[in-house]
């Protein structure tokens, strides 16, 4: 799937592998520890250039239904533009 952000200065697509359950929880996890871990780990397993990775990192939420950029609380979906700002959110749910 082919995700871009409105916020973002890049209006360019990227390419988002099919991430299992498990892989997103394990995504999170690392998240939680270190954002250039979580890029390192995306770049090394998935064949992700840096600048991609990183803007998955930046884009993934790090509450459920809350934007990262303006924390609007009623997100619905997985990949989804928040509807106050914009922004693209990775809303994954933790399991």
């Amino acid at each position: 799937m082919k995700v871009a952000c409105n916020k973002c200065l890049s209006k360019e697509e990227i390419e988002i592998p099919d991430f299992t359950k498990a892989e997103k929880n394990r995504l999170l996890k690392l998240i939680a520890q270190s954002a250039l871990l979580s890029i390192k780990y995306i770049t090394g397993n998935y064949g992700i250039s840096y600048r991609d990775a990183k803007f998955m990192v930046t884009h993934i939420n790090k509450i459920y239904d809350h934007c990262n950029c303006c924390n609007f609380e009623k997100l619905e979906g997985e990949y989804i533009a928040c509807p106050k700002c914009g922004a693209l959110n990775f809303n994954w749910k933790r399991t």
